[in-house]
């Protein structure tokens, strides 16, 4: 692996581990102002989608319909647990519906977002290994 896969791996590994933190910190009534949870839940899951499908693409030859169909459903899978665990009453959170639709019309944003600049970031990426393999 070299260091640009490994800069986007890690980026995606903290990404994933404070969004799922940040789902399930307890919160009391008022800390977010109405009407942003939604908001964020879409943004959030946007940002999830595109830095795993980045990282995926990495992995794999060729980003396939089925391929991207696996990231999508998994990430929205990934969503219904988490609104889930919000269910466990110590957390003092609420599961939501609409905030599990945000997660899955944010994923698929955050999919198409990756497909529209993927040929930009494959060419960051042969010139980042260019640079790396000249002494």
């Amino acid at each position: 692996m070299n260091r640009y896969q490994l800069l986007v791996r890690t980026a995606l590994i903290l990404y994933w581990m404070l969004l799922f933190t940040a789902t399930h910190i307890p919160l009391k009534k008022g800390t977010l102002p109405p009407g942003t949870d939604v908001p964020l839940h879409f943004i959030a899951y946007a940002g999830l989608s595109f830095l795993l499908t980045w990282w995926l693409s990495l992995k794999w030859d060729k980003l396939t319909f089925k391929r991207l169909l696996i990231v999508f459903v998994g990430v929205s899978l990934f969503g219904v647990l988490d609104e889930l665990l919000q269910g466990i009453p110590v957390l003092h959170r609420e599961p939501s519906i609409d905030d599990w639709v945000a997660d899955t019309t944010g994923a698929l944003l955050g999919m198409v977002l990756f497909l529209a600049i993927h040929k930009p970031c494959q060419q960051f990426c042969k010139r980042w290994q260019k640079t790396e393999e000249t002494p």
